[in-house]
């Protein structure tokens, strides 16, 4: 009988160190696989759209479908990492819990890159409107003495008519593009007529009712 458990022992043994070890080996790779997935999830948490990155694409001529085809590459990439954690069978109830955590903060992370990128379109179209023209230089270059006239009128008879519209964050960029089209005008009035150089004058001069109309302080 002893020999007999004797050698039933050395017979399973083998078996119960193989379970042990195949065991083993899952939760490693179950670890692995989460901590990859966090590490993926927290590097695009902190890969936010700085104010230059935004500015940068305000000037760009790229088409509005950028955001789409961004969206899509990161849905790929978003989608090989998890799938691999999906593929686990043995997670525990905790891993299975961080994972659904680490899914919940990478979607609100896609989703504040997704409302940059509508600030960034939302800016340009503005723009455009208040402008009457696309503007690929951040020193208005593109604005000429031929044309620097009528950019005045558009810009305030826009303003005008859409004031009430306006929130505060789009008066944050109607006074740096209104400061820049000044500075433009500076660099050019040397080579603008007189009737020109009035008509500015009195577009500077609405422009300063506007802003008081619509209690526009220091922005």
């Amino acid at each position: 009988m002893i020999k007999f458990r004797h050698l039933l022992l050395c017979l399973c043994l083998p078996l119960l160190f193989s379970c042990d070890g195949q065991r083993a080996e899952t939760a490693t790779e179950g670890e692995q696989a989460i901590a990859e997935y966090r590490n993926y999830v927290t590097e695009f948490e902190q890969d936010s759209l700085t104010e230059t990155e935004m500015r940068a694409l305000e000037q760009s001529a790229e088409d509005d479908s950028r955001w789409e085809t961004e969206k899509l590459n990161l849905q790929e990439m978003y989608d090989e990492r998890r799938e691999v954690v999906q593929n686990l069978e043995d997670l525990d109830e905790t891993e299975r819990a961080e994972v659904e955590a680490l899914d919940e903060r990478y979607n609100q992370a896609l989703q504040r890159r997704e409302r940059q990128y509508e600030e960034v379109e939302r800016r340009k179209t503005l723009r455009r409107d208040l402008l009457g023209l696309e503007i690929r230089n951040l020193d208005m270059s593109d604005i000429t003495a031929e044309n620097i006239g009528n950019v005045y009128d558009r810009f305030i008879s826009t303003l005008s008519e859409n004031v009430g519209e306006y929130e505060q964050r789009d008066w944050n960029q109607i006074e740096g593009w209104w400061n820049s089209l000044n500075n433009r005008y500076q660099a050019i009035e040397g080579d603008l007529q007189a009737p020109v150089k009035n008509s500015i004058q009195q577009a500077k001069n609405r422009y300063l009712q506007i802003r008081e109309e619509a209690n526009i302080g220091n922005v």
